[in-house]
């Protein structure tokens, strides 16, 4: 029979093989990525033009798609504001027969009248891995 101790002892003195390593840090980094995937909660968002009309306070003026009438957040040229709508009218477009919000809504941000402005519109926040598991089924 053979003796299992000079195997182990064989075994032990064995280096590991590099490409061992190799897999069990892509394994690491992997795990890292799906508890980030499950963890971690994102928006949807839309992105639009906006007119600025300064009267006293300035109001900002755009147009979305009728689906997003609950978005959560908005942000202006890149920079989350705090807002209040002023006003929202739901406007059919019998021409193409489609729908859509033309909102108003002041922000305390100092803007210039007529000014043109990018407007993020975000909506629909959820974990990526829900959005994932979506967008396969």
């Amino acid at each position: 029979m053979l003796d299992l101790s000079d195997n182990k002892v064989a075994f032990l003195g064995k280096k590991p093989k590099l490409g061992f390593i190799v897999v069990m840090i892509i394994l690491v980094i992997l795990i890292m990525f799906l508890i980030y995937i499950c963890g971690n909660e994102t928006y949807d968002n839309y992105q639009t033009k906006g007119i600025v009309s300064c009267d006293g306070s300035c109001v900002i003026k755009t147009a979305i798609p009728s689906n997003l009438d609950n978005f959560e957040q908005i942000a202006l040229n890149n920079k989350m504001i705090n807002y209040e709508i002023v006003s929202r009218e739901l406007v059919v477009d019998e021409d193409n027969y489609q729908t859509y919000y033309e909102i108003s809504f002041e922000t305390d941000k100092t803007l210039t009248n007529n000014e043109v402005v990018s407007l993020n519109f975000y909506y629909n926040k959820q974990r990526i891995i829900t959005k994932i598991k979506e967008k396969m089924f």
